[in-house]
């Protein structure tokens, strides 16, 4: 299977320990992560969901792997939501 880089995009809780989570799936399943952005509503404009964040993952991996790798951040509590943008690029 070919490997493409591919972005997720997680809307998570603002708590201490969820990026850690997530960078955790990550190393289970041997992604190496080329960036992560970290961007608090506030930086972006929004005042509607001050307790959220919104992190930016860009990574190498075949189309069942990212998939596989969503649905499993999405199961992490602190996360809301997590959305594949790739096509979006």
């Amino acid at each position: 299977m070919a490997t493409a880089k591919h972005t997720l995009v997680a809307l998570v809780e603002d708590k201490p320990g969820v990026l850690n989570r997530m960078a955790s799936v990550f190393r289970r399943r041997g992604f190496n992560i080329e960036s992560v952005n970290v961007i608090e509503n506030i930086n972006v404009g929004s005042s509607k969901l001050p307790h959220l964040t919104r992190l930016t993952i860009v990574f190498a991996g075949s189309t069942s792997k990212v998939e596989q790798v969503r649905k499993h951040l999405e199961n992490i509590i602190d996360i809301v939501n997590v959305s594949d943008i790739t096509s979006l690029r």
